[in-house]
């Protein structure tokens, strides 16, 4: 079959004056993959890249301003613009294995390309699709193009993207042409998969585009059917400003109050002070979950003992964020209320309360802080030259007294850390699939406790 036999196209229905036009499977390239391309075919998923196309509107504000609350009175703009970007489609390859919920994730641009890749929860029984749904993904920075075009030109050399200002339009049409609703007579990216339910997802910067979708564009197309904004800093961009060229005026706001669908906030301590001033209460339809000792960027625990980036990762909260929110738009079961981290307003800005230790008291407690052994920290060092340092956060590694008074030898630092396990998976913080490795990892590290760590290594 030719390369051209495989390209369909299709007009998806949906509520915009021009309908949007999808084609793929996309293949060739120079490199012959989609960006951020994942190898998923042991999990039973495909990956398919297609591209869609259109005409995409700005959104204005009807009558006030971006008030802090949320609740903004909102509608199309007549402006438009013609738009060409792409969607990245993992799916089950198998009907049976689909749980009816995709995942349609913000890609993150903050770095100049595009961030963001199926894994984890999204890859048991849901579709995920990541957007391209702003200009830097596609063109990159100015000064440092790195995206999409750059990346691959011969691939990626058609497409087109007018400006931010349209990307909430682009995010619905991609929405729409998945969802249950979808025009599958012709050409369907999700091959035929029986869709229930939408759910938005995007962190950091995207969370920010997340967070004006949801006040400012939800209430006016009515696509999804939840939200997660996660590592989220609570701020969102007036569209005003963006209609003027000024993409990066972002004012912080709550999530507005009157959302119709539910909505899980997960963040690390890195996003504490900035969150504080907006933090929403929980109701029926919301919940805010903060995981202490975890920064905005987490990396690998090192070898050697010492001071450097946080360990300490979210991730498993996130992913079990996914299946609660999943679990509550299908079966009507909400999520676990959870403490907040404890912050002392009265500094200038809102700051962390600690333990002796140097760890935050309150918030979702993942076992490593349970029982911890090192000091851990949302808040990295900023340093010259350092874009994004401060977003690492710190682990200030125990020392041998400091661990051998707490935990005499490994078995007890097991069994103490196996049993904040299991209550970490009784609150529904952690998923009995998460448990598993990361139990081997604590079990592997508690070796040195007991100066057996040479011979751990080796065994295993």
């Amino acid at each position: 079959m030719s390369k051209l036999a495989l390209f369909f196209a299709v007009c998806v229905s949906c509520c915009f004056t021009n309908a949007a036009t999808i084609t793929g499977p996309i293949t060739g390239g120079e490199r012959g993959e989609p960006f951020s391309a994942v190898d998923v075919a042991d999990l039973g998923y495909v990956s398919e890249e297609y591209f869609i196309e259109g005409e995409a509107n700005a959104y204005d504000l009807v009558e006030g301003t971006h008030s802090p609350d949320g609740k903004w009175t909102s509608k199309r703009s007549d402006k438009t613009a013609g738009f060409k970007t792409r969607m990245l489609v993992v799916r089950p390859s198998e009907p049976e294995n689909f749980n009816g919920t995709v995942i349609v994730f913000w890609l993150n641009v903050t770095a100049g390309l595009e961030l963001g890749s199926a894994a984890g929860e999204s890859l048991r029984g849901y579709t995920w699709v990541g957007v391209s749904a702003q200009k830097v993904g596609i063109d990159g920075f100015p000064q440092d193009p790195q995206g999409l075009k750059s990346w691959d030109p011969e691939r990626y050399e058609t497409l087109v993207h007018p400006g931010d200002v349209y990307s909430y339009s682009i995010f619905t049409q991609v929405a729409q042409a998945l969802s249950p609703d979808r025009d599958k007579s012709n050409l369907d990216p999700m091959g035929g998969l029986a869709v229930e339910r939408l759910i938005a997802v995007g962190a950091s910067q995207s969370a920010m585009r997340l967070r004006t979708y949801i006040n400012g564009v939800h209430h006016v197309e009515h696509v999804f059917d939840g939200y997660i904004p996660f590592i989220d800093f609570g701020r969102v961009f007036p569209f005003e400003q963006e209609m003027s060229g000024n993409s990066r005026g972002s004012i912080r706001a709550s999530i507005r109050a009157d959302l119709d669908v539910p909505t899980i906030v997960v963040n690390s301590e890195t996003e504490v002070p900035s969150y504080y001033g907006v933090r929403e209460e929980d109701s029926d339809r919301f919940r805010y979950w903060e995981v202490a000792g975890t920064s905005h960027v987490s990396v690998a625990r090192p070898e050697e003992p010492g001071s450097g980036g946080n360990w300490l990762s979210y991730s498993p909260v996130y992913n079990a964020a996914i299946r609660h929110l999943h679990v509550w738009i299908k079966d009507g079961i909400a999520p676990p209320m959870m403490p907040r981290i404890e912050v002392n307003p009265d500094s200038q800005i809102p700051e962390v309360v600690r333990d002796a230790q140097g760890n935050a008291l309150g918030g979702i407690r993942l076992p490593d802080l349970e029982v911890p052994s090192a000091a851990h920290s949302g808040f990295g060092i900023r340093q010259a030259g350092t874009r994004f340092g401060f977003l690492y956060g710190r682990a200030d590694d125990f020392d041998d007294e400091q661990l051998s008074s707490l935990y005499p030898d490994s078995a007890t630092y097991v069994t103490a850390w196996n049993e904040a396990m299991n209550r970490s998976i009784e609150q529904g913080m952690v998923l009995v699939e998460d448990a598993t490795p990361l139990r081997e990892q604590a079990a592997r590290w508690a070796t040195r406790l007991d100066g057996s760590e040479a011979q751990g290594t080796s065994e295993n």
